[in-house]
């Protein structure tokens, strides 16, 4: 009989499904002015849920504690050489997803910062230095950057899927368990009740942001056409 044993509490397995929803329709309605507020409410909602991730890295489970993650170069080149005979066991995450994980997090943080100053700019409600155009860029940067994280993220699980499936590395992110023999990452009821209000604040904030003012730029610039249609009747 093989042993299974839980790695992944449920709150760190509802952040992964939460960001993955979240991250996936904020950066496909981008391109769609007519579901800018729905990007709005998708990229706040990430930029919490990373927010909270990050805390939960200092005082979650085992395993979903920074202190946990094997990002030393020693770990790196072990990793790296047990890759085909997966003789090394990490029973978390492996040196190279811990790298990517906190990638993840830190460009996650940016990415939602730089998409709020860029509607404070847009909105008008604020004027920067820099720019609205520049803040859009770094925005895109920041997006791409994450995607490309994600993907990098995608193309390991697929890697770790063929090579190492019998560990259950792939189904742990669903029932929380893998095939491996070591101490459970248990939740305790004050990480439960973290998880909870994680949660909520996620929703919470998609709200707000979802009835953020819509941007006035375009109808700004609606307002400024007809009055320069009227001075041009009026003129003739």
């Amino acid at each position: 009989m093989k042993t299974k044993t839980l790695i992944w509490a449920w709150p760190t397995r509802a952040f992964h499904w939460l960001l993955a929803v979240g991250f996936t329709s904020a950066y496909i309605l981008g391109d769609f002015d007519d579901y800018r507020q729905f990007h709005f409410a998708f990229g706040s909602m990430v930029g919490v849920l990373v927010a909270m991730r990050i805390i939960y890295g200092l005082i979650g489970p085992r395993f979903s504690r920074f202190s946990q993650f094997p990002i030393g170069l020693s770990n790196q080149v072990e990793f790296v050489k047990s890759i085909r005979i997966g003789k090394t066991i990490f029973h978390g995450h492996n040196p190279l997803a811990s790298l990517v994980m906190l990638g993840i997090l830190f460009i996650g943080i940016l990415t939602s910062l730089s998409g709020y100053l860029m509607y404070l700019s847009e909105s008008q409600s604020y004027t920067f230095v820099f720019g609205g155009e520049f803040l859009e860029e770094v925005h895109e940067v920041f997006a791409n950057l994450f995607l490309g994280l994600v993907i990098f993220h995608l193309v390991g699980v697929l890697v770790d899927l063929i090579l190492h499936g019998k560990k259950g590395a792939f189904g742990s992110i669903f029932s929380g368990f893998k095939n491996i023999e070591t101490k459970p990452a248990t939740a305790n009821i004050f990480h439960q009740l973290f998880g909870i209000i994680w949660i909520i604040a996620a929703f919470v904030i998609f709200y707000l942001a979802f009835n953020l003012q819509p941007l006035l730029k375009d109808n700004n610039k609606t307002d400024n056409q007809s009055k320069y249609e009227r001075l041009k009747v009026d003129d003739d």
